[in-house]
């Protein structure tokens, strides 16, 4: 799975080190920065990479987390390339950078710019209808365009993969005679058959098989040596599970209460498309730094890839084609997690800066690759906005001490009512994750309310400089109903 906006909501209830050449100096104690501007280095540029490597390393172990890859690319450029911890607790593999993670829904970003490339190629259009590239498509998904597909907008109903699905073509004819959940663009719906219908497109319009067109198009030519997919399969009494060997492959765990668990999800091989691509750190660089450049897609592809395209009524559906869409720290924001956070890869096209963070824990949330990118990027100028003035400052004080606690996974259900007061326990394992690895919550700046007081907008600054938005609602009694907690 994929985050949508990279947003967390629960309304009622994703070459080794920078390298330096070995050479032969003379016996010279030369200073520690001579030595780093000879390399090309920046003594702020090292101090980063040093702060990164805490700050992983830290949170690997605040969240049980045996392996990690980082990297971080500037206009094309690797600047900090690094690899932590064990790949395979069994065998006590440690990982590398050339280790193949399991990316999840991060395999989304590269059927978007396969599909962005046949766009390229004239061989298909973003905004025409499904029906000129499917046949025989039922009367409800008259107005479903490939925009549609790529945007998680077409009103498709969300739902879990069928393992027993003999391939693309079933699935097509299975979605036909399914319902639509809502009207093509009026929600943006992660989890349907979306890029199941895109693989059917893809796979017509170029003739070649996806796997295949995955190969010729981006990862031989990119020289990806460590990506492609297992083909993991259940056997039909589903008793005996195969795959491909992936050379390098990462195991997945799950922390279960005091000790870790080996973790399998099998996608089903119609849904390639959408998420089960394995990748090292070193080939996500060479993915992220062609698309830095004009080596996969144009400047004009690259920008239709990455505009959002809004939904009827004219608000943003938190999806380009195909990448997820936002705003962090005050610029925009496109990538795309996966697993919730064994890939996560955010992009800022207009600084040219990318961070990619792959991790083998499946019971994490994709806040990583934000807390590396906090290193390279300044603070957001909203950062000392005043905010408007707060009728209820006790309810403020009440709201800080709470979101404190969640920071913790202590949160208590007294403070909430309806769903949220019965799913407490579920509340504080999906929010520490994510908030526990922040700097302590510094203050809260009232944006919005309504008029009311039931429904409140606050920016938390934790620390100095980091943020996010809480959107919260009351009820009477002044219990929390619903929350959305989301960057900024």
């Amino acid at each position: 799975m994929g985050s949508s906006a990279r947003s967390q909501s629960l309304a009622a209830v994703s070459r080794n080190h920078m390298p330096v050449s070995r050479w032969t100096m003379p016996a010279v104690a030369f200073p520690r920065w001579v030595l780093l501007l000879l390399l090309g280095w920046s003594p702020l540029a090292f101090a980063a990479t040093d702060k990164v490597d805490a700050y992983l390393r830290a949170e690997m172990a605040r969240n049980h987390i045996p392996a990690a890859a980082v990297a971080v690319i500037r206009d094309g450029k690797v600047i900090k390339l690094q690899a932590y911890g064990t790949a395979n607790l069994e065998a006590n593999v440690p990982a590398t950078t050339r280790s193949s993670f399991q990316i999840a829904s991060g395999t989304k970003m590269f059927t978007a710019v396969l599909l962005m490339e046949l766009v390229g190629q004239g061989k298909l259009r973003l905004d025409e209808p499904i029906s000129q590239y499917i046949e025989g498509t039922p009367p409800a998904w008259k107005g479903i365009t490939v925009r549609h597909l790529a945007g998680h907008t077409s009103g498709l109903k969300p739902g879990p993969p069928d393992a027993d699905m003999p391939g693309v073509a079933a699935a097509v004819e299975a979605a036909k005679k399914v319902p639509l959940a809502s009207a093509p663009g009026e929600k943006a719906a992660y989890g349907s058959d979306d890029f199941t219908l895109l693989t059917s497109i893809l796979e017509k319009v170029s003739g070649t098989p996806y796997p295949q067109l995955l190969r010729d198009r981006i990862t031989t030519p990119l020289g990806m040596s460590n990506t492609r997919f297992d083909n993991a399969a259940h056997d039909p009494e589903h008793i005996v599970l195969t795959s491909d060997v992936v050379p390098g492959r990462v195991a997945t765990y799950q922390w279960k209460t005091d000790h870790q668990q080996q973790y399998w999800f099998v996608y089903p091989h119609y849904t390639r498309a959408a998420g089960g691509l394995f990748s090292s750190i070193t080939d996500m660089t060479k993915f992220v730094s062609a698309l830095m450049g004009d080596t996969l897609l144009d400047a004009e592809q690259r920008k239709a890839l990455w505009t959002p395209a809004p939904l009827n009524d004219g608000t943003p559906g938190g999806f380009a084609v195909g990448w997820t869409v936002g705003r962090y720290r005050g610029r925009t924001e496109v990538g795309h997690s996966g697993g919730p956070a064994l890939s996560d890869t955010v992009y800022y096209p207009e600084e040219k800066l990318a961070v990619v963070v792959l991790t083998n824990q499946r019971k994490l949330t994709p806040m990583l690759a934000h807390g590396v990118a906090n290193f390279y990027l300044t603070p957001p100028a909203f950062l000392n906005e005043p905010g408007i003035p707060d009728a209820l400052p006790a309810r403020t004080s009440a709201v800080k001490q709470i979101l404190s606690a969640l920071a913790e996974g202590k949160a208590d259900a007294g403070a909430f009512t309806g769903a949220l007061k019965a799913d407490i326990k579920e509340l504080n394992a999906w929010m520490a994750p994510g908030l526990g690895g922040l700097p302590p919550l510094s203050r809260l700046v009232l944006l919005r309310e309504s008029p009311d007081h039931q429904t409140r907008t606050y920016r938390a600054v934790y620390g100095r400089d980091q943020t996010k938005q809480w959107l919260l609602t009351f009820d009477a009694a002044g219990l929390i109903s619903e929350v959305d907690v989301r960057e900024e």
